[in-house]
């Protein structure tokens, strides 16, 4: 071999040498998990900054109600924000018309909330599409929109009803403010204040037994969230203000 071919061989392996050196490695890849807590340790951070703009949904469950739920949509009208109702499909009927007419006025949207008020997580797959599909049907009907999200009768949930229902889940962060829970205006507006980050839904209910001071803690919640810096969407904007598909993995972990 001549001594030119040697010294060209020799200068091709050092600089493939050098750029093998020199080569960067990869960035390690971020997991869903470590950017879902990357994101809600910042929304912590952002929560209590009034020059921060944040976003937040307020859903209330168990309606619809002629007596109750205008005290809520009293409280919405007066701060001028909309929310997202959970509807039970055995209260949807001409009576509570008007009352979903004058949510649907207000920018309101509706969720599925089963057609009744028992836990579905031991129901027949049957049942569970029964109950889901004539209570989809009634909220379309009535409303003129096909709910969007839906939310289990006390939250109880299983892989049946995962496999059967085709909506997002939405759960929330809760007021304690269901039967039996003895909590005033001031606690279940404290437990909701103490949850309010960017992204929160906030879980309420418009219709419970009496006394039920939802309506009056919504009078220290919304002022208080507004001096704050949060805006009010209903849920689907909510998602979609943070680029959020509901329907992936874990996507309620993402928002709350």
């Amino acid at each position: 071999m001549s001594i030119f071919r040697k010294i060209l061989i020799y200068s091709i392996l050092m600089v493939l040498l050098f750029s093998c050196a020199t080569e960067k490695p990869p960035k390690p890849q971020t997991s869903d998990e470590d950017e879902w807590e990357k994101l809600a340790e910042q929304r912590k951070k952002e929560a209590m900054d009034p020059n921060i703009v944040k976003y937040i949904a307020i859903t209330f469950d168990d309606g619809p109600s002629v007596k109750m739920t205008p005290r809520v949509l009293d409280r919405l009208e007066k701060y001028d924000i909309p929310a997202t109702f959970f509807l039970v499909g055995q209260n949807i009927n001409e009576s509570t018309r008007p009352v979903l007419e004058r949510a649907v006025s207000l920018g309101c949207e509706f969720g599925n909330h089963s057609w009744d008020y028992n836990s579905m997580n031991t129901m027949s797959a049957e049942k569970i599409k029964e109950y889901i599909d004539k209570t989809s049907k009634l909220i379309e009907e009535y409303t003129g929109t096909a709910p969007e999200f839906f939310r289990p009768p006390n939250l109880a949930k299983s892989d049946t009803m995962w496999e059967i229902i085709d909506l997002p889940f939405a759960e929330g962060y809760l007021a304690n403010d269901w039967a039996g829970m003895n909590t005033d205006a001031g606690k279940r507006a404290e437990l909701i204040l103490n949850n309010a980050k960017n992204g929160a839904i906030l879980l309420m209910h418009d219709v419970q037994p009496e006394p039920h001071p939802t309506p009056e803690a919504l009078d220290i919640i919304i002022p208080e969230l507004k001096a704050r810096g949060f805006v009010f969407l209903t849920l689907s904007d909510l998602f979609k203000q943070l680029g959020v598909d509901p329907n992936q993995k874990k996507a309620w972990q993402l928002v709350k």
